[in-house]
């Protein structure tokens, strides 16, 4: 570990190739493209913190009202020494003598690491040998050099720059440039970790990535992500997790579901990671539950077109059953040419319709679905998909499905106008929430369609967990309204959307 740089002139000089935005990258979409390759962190409040001591000679509060201050921000830049300022501070907080001193001596012994943090630097730069962390802390000399051995423990730090040591703290413009101009990199290839916002704001206006320090596993999802591949990550979890990626209810129940399953192997395309329940039923019908009784639902459940038709679509059928299963498809619409199977349970759901019509189109038989074609085009006109439905609380699953459509189908031209209009509805509704299913299906979909779609894959980027899955609720039952989420089937589309994007 590099010990921290000796003192700057207070006008230093920076090269043009490593300073900022202003002078290098000006647009922040090309300056999220570099890969970073340096780690740059605070101490303070995010390796470290320091526990309530009862006996301390200064209580929390007034503690925090210290290191705010004026004198104490001097401090750390080396503006004032330490007597100049314990003595001022003494003064103006009524504080017995040597109270400061005896806080300083406590900073040793109740120095709380934050080891997981520090168990996970280790594991990034063991997976990136190439990468450089560097500490650069707003911290006073004297306060440092009281931790600095148990810093020096974790041996992670390639360069540690201190405020004191700089001569200008954060978010002064001259700390950072200091900082760039000893590490000798460009701006944009930094991840700056702050716990404070205006660092990072900082950090971010000198060209930098910033990250807000608000959690350990948060933080170190985010920079795994940043430094490695997210893709990658995801793939390594799907396969630790094969066979094994069962849906789950926001209520803590696991629920052994085929749907699930089914849309995992369209996804992945991949055998190794599903367990499906039914290869061939031999009325050509598919269940939610063929594994066991319904969970959290009747105690019937009947077979449903949305399964049967991602079946149809995926797994290997005779043609022959596969045809039958869409004639009695055709044999139970309602008025308006909306899709169901049970004759007792007519529920009409316009994105099932929208599944079905992919499967019709997918067997050259979409020419039979016309009603339901034009009901797809008066939801995107309409933008009435965005109030979802029974099953899907997504409005965005609806976009993947009619997505899907339209890339199978390049050659239908009937399917022009719909075209037209899911580019429209994408371009409005990107990044327009940030839970990660709903940012995988408009990612995917933007990609089926060839459009560029920076903010939905900045918001997976982001909600990445530290193990490399990603999570969220898919879809719901339509009684009771329980979600249903799969960690397995949010990763593998989070996964695809990532790969899709060129």
């Amino acid at each position: 570990m590099s010990s921290p740089v000796g003192n700057f002139s207070s006008t230093p000089h920076v090269n043009a190739s490593i300073r900022s935005p202003r002078m290098a990258t000006d647009n922040a979409e090309d300056r999220h493209k570099v890969r970073p390759t340096v780690l740059m962190m605070e101490l303070g409040g995010v390796f470290y913190s320091l526990p309530d001591i009862e006996s301390a000679p200064i209580p929390s509060h007034i503690w925090k009202q210290l290191v705010d201050s004026q004198e104490w921000h001097d401090l750390e830049s080396s503006k004032l020494s330490a007597p100049e300022v314990f003595k001022a501070l003494t003064e103006r907080f009524g504080l017995a003598e040597g109270a400061l001193e005896e806080m300083i001596c406590l900073s040793q012994t109740g120095f709380v690491g934050n080891e997981k943090l520090v168990a996970g630097i280790k594991e990034l730069k063991q997976n990136h040998p190439d990468s450089i962390v560097v500490l650069a802390s707003n911290i006073c000399q004297v306060l440092y050099d009281t931790i600095r051995e148990k810093v020096d423990s974790w041996d992670i730090f390639d360069h540690v720059f201190t405020s004191t040591s700089l001569g200008a703290r954060k978010p002064e413009c001259a700390f950072y440039d200091r900082v760039l101009e000893s590490v000798g990199v460009a701006a944009e290839s930094i991840v700056f970790v702050d716990d404070r916002p205006e660092n990072v704001i900082a950090a971010q206006c000198c060209g930098m990535h910033g990250v807000v320090f608000g959690g350990t596993a948060e933080a170190l999802g985010r920079l795994y992500a940043m430094f490695g591949s997210p893709a990658q990550r995801g793939k390594s979890w799907l396969r630790a997790h094969a066979k094994k990626m069962w849906s789950v209810s926001n209520t803590g129940v696991e629920i052994q579901e085929q749907f699930q399953q089914l849309l995992l192997l369209h996804v992945t395309d991949d055998w190794d990671l599903v367990h499906i329940g039914q290869l061939n039923p031999s009325n050509g019908r598919w269940n939610v539950f063929p594994y066991g009784p319904p969970v959290l639902t009747t105690d019937t459940y009947p077979d449903d077109v949305d399964t049967t038709a991602l079946a149809l679509l995926k797994l290997d059928v005779p043609d022959a059953v596969k045809h039958k299963t869409m004639d009695d498809i055709l044999e139970n619409r309602n008025s308006d040419g909306l899709c169901y199977f049970d004759s007792t349970r007519p529920r009409i759901d316009p994105f099932i319709s929208a599944n079905v019509l992919r499967l019709f189109y997918a067997n050259g038989r979409g020419d039979e679905l016309t009603a339901i074609r034009q009901f797809v085009e008066d939801m995107l006109r309409t933008t009435a998909f965005e109030h979802a439905t029974r099953y899907y609380h997504l409005p965005d699953f609806f976009l993947y499905y009619v997505s899907d459509l339209c890339a199978n189908n390049p050659a239908a031209g009937e399917l022009d106008l719909i075209r037209k209009l899911l580019c429209l509805r994408l371009q409005d509704r990107m990044g327009s929430s940030r839970d990660s299913p709903s940012a995988a299906f408009r990612l995917i979909a933007s990609n089926n369609m060839n459009l560029v779609n920076e903010r939905d894959k900045a918001i997976l980027l982001d909600s990445q967990h530290e193990d490399g899955r990603w999570t969220g609720w898919l879809y719901r039952y339509g009684s009771s309204g329980i979600l249903i989420g799969s960690d397995g089937l949010t990763t593998a589309l989070a996964v695809n959307a990532l790969e899709g994007v060129k």
